[in-house]
């Protein structure tokens, strides 16, 4: 009692902290059901939260690993149980105990839980997987949508704007209208946000290559000539509309809560009344469609702020790769020193080739002329700093990488080559039967196998290696000699016969035909290799054979 379990999973030890919640003192909403998605083992809850919010049942641990690893993610049934308690305790994850297939009271004290996603898991994996997994695109802002909002409103404020707010003014046309409103005012909304969002992308960024600056200028030149025009004049009549609709708020919300076929459940709290359906609502719509502080202000200041980025990306394309380039510069300079009366005055102007300072030294003769050329010019001793770690060799833009697209076409052909080959050895050895002669590439696989094998404990008379995709199991029988035969060497198995198959699979029936009639006991005793040079054997007939290497186990 009052030890904390350490569990070993696919080699890696699961502590307690690494599975206790984050703290969340102070926090009493849905907030820290948000804390799975910023662990380091996020990818796992991510992957086991998409199978839970995407079955319509409770799931056992059993049925949540067998889940993952159809969807690719193979997780042992004790981690997806440590994983769904912390899922548990931030809230994400909802259980109940299964008492359906219980026979015995045993089985209803132990730990028998299905699990489901919570409400609140099931709005965060929601969201993670529609905002921050998906790739942000900029949908077209409709325009039409902002024409129908402000046509409508400047309706409802004719009909209504004048008299006192009273309940019976609101007719079908008025409601219809409300519903036109916001249904208009979503899909500007969603829009505008997604355009806002890749615009500030890439007004951020300095260094962008010419394609995305290219984006950034065809958004700005599109936004800034048609829809923020739009959107401003849009806005200022809309806003004025909301003025004088502004004391119908609470009569229009109400009315539109009274024509809901579902205006009994939104009575008793068991459902939220659509958009419209409430005052905020009306006062957020007033507060987005704002002159100062609104949404398409902001959204015209932002605009504002992406020219001056859009103009140094451009400037900076420019130079490095037009007419202000360092090549073109150079040759420009190169043309101006040609120049007989002034040249050497602008070579030394650009380049600060001056006769009092060269290499950080003094110069002793001063009698040299206004401009000495550089190899008649006074002798100056170079630093030592600068001689022991001064940059040599060529200056300038560095040499292409070497082509090496050959080279790896050469390797990749080679080790398919190898592979295939290897696969070859494989089928040759799988195909025969103990005692069999094989090619040297087969009875080197063999070989292999035969070794991890022979360093592998014994369970009961067997022994089972796997190497380079073939499994060898050692049957120690007693009697007998088992070989493996090589065309210039062998491996002699007294008392044991060498089984090859696939790793996992049993035996060929050809080759377990070779334990037909024999009897197999515990092999105890480790395995030791012995070279031998004799060609003969006393078990084994090799009157046939030429001398060769030997090697018996």
């Amino acid at each position: 009692m009052g030890q904390a379990a350490v569990g070993v999973v696919d080699g890696g030890v699961v502590s307690p902290a690494e599975e206790k919640p984050a703290a969340t003192d102070g926090v009493t909403d849905a907030r820290k059901v948000v804390g799975y998605l910023v662990r380091p083992e996020s990818s796992e809850y991510i992957a086991i939260m998409d199978v839970l919010e995407g079955s319509v049942t409770d799931l056992t641990v059993a049925e949540i690993a067998a889940a993952l690893a159809t969807s690719g993610v193979r997780l042992d049934a004790r981690l997806v149980e440590k994983r769904l308690d912390a899922l548990k305790d931030v809230g994400a994850v909802s259980f109940r105990s299964d008492t359906s297939h219980a026979r015995r009271y045993a089985e209803i004290l132990a730990r028998n839980w299905r699990y489901t996603a919570s409400p609140a898991g099931r709005h965060v994996q929601r969201f993670y997987r529609q905002v921050l997994a998906g790739t942000v695109t900029a949908r077209e802002i409709p325009i039409v949508s902002l024409s129908r909002i402000v046509s409508h409103l400047e309706q409802l404020a004719t009909a209504l704007g004048k008299g006192e707010p009273d309940a019976g003014r609101l007719d079908a046309a008025v409601l219809d209208a409300v519903s036109t409103v916001f249904t208009s005012h979503d899909d500007l909304d969603a829009a505008l946000v997604g355009a806002e969002d890749a615009l500030i992308g890439l007004a951020d960024r300095f260094d962008l290559d010419e394609e995305r600056t290219n984006d950034l200028k065809g958004l700005l030149v599109d936004y800034a000539t048609r829809v923020a025009a739009e959107l401003d004049s849009g806005s200022a009549r809309a806003a004025a509309a909301l003025v004088v609709l502004r004391p119908w708020f609470g009569l229009l919300a109400q009315a539109a809560v009274d024509a809901s076929q579902a205006r009994d459940l939104i009575a008793a709290g068991a459902l939220s009344a659509s958009r419209g359906g409430r005052a905020e609502d009306w006062e957020g719509l007033r507060a987005w469609f704002d002159t100062r502080t609104g949404r398409a202000a902001r959204f015209s200041l932002r605009l504002v702020r992406a020219l001056p980025g859009m103009h140094a990306n451009l400037r900076r394309l420019h130079s490095s790769a037009g007419t202000a380039s360092t090549r073109s510069r150079a040759l420009a300079l190169a043309r101006a020193v040609l120049t007989p009366e002034i040249g050497v005055q602008i070579f030394q102007a650009a380049v600060g080739d001056h006769s009092w300072r060269k290499f950080y030294g003094q110069a002793d003769e001063d009698d040299t002329g206004r401009n000495p050329s550089w190899r008649g010019g006074p002798q100056v001793p170079v630093p030592i700093l600068l001689r022991t770690v001064g940059r040599s060799g060529p200056r300038g833009r560095g040499a292409a990488p070497r082509d090496d697209t050959a080279a790896k076409a050469q390797v990749a052909e080679a080790r398919a080559r190898r592979q295939a080959g290897h696969q070859r050895a494989l089928a040759a050895v799988l195909a025969s039967v103990p005692g069999q002669p094989l090619d040297e590439a087969a009875a080197r696989a063999a070989l292999a196998a035969l070794m991890a094998a022979a360093r592998t404990a014994a369970n009961g008379p067997r022994r089972t290696g796997t190497s380079g995709g073939l499994a060898c199991t050692l049957v120690h029988t007693g009697s007998g000699t088992g070989i493996l035969n090589a065309p210039t060497w062998r491996v002699l198995l007294p008392g044991r016969i060498p089984l090859f198959h696939q790793p996992g699979q049993r035996p060929s029936t050809a080759a377990l035909a070779a334990l037909a009639g024999t009897t197999t006991t515990d092999d105890p005793t480790p395995l030791r290799i012995t070279p031998h040079t004799s060609p003969n054997t006393p078990e084994v007939d090799t009157s046939d054979l030429i001398p060769r290497q030997e090697g018996a186990a």
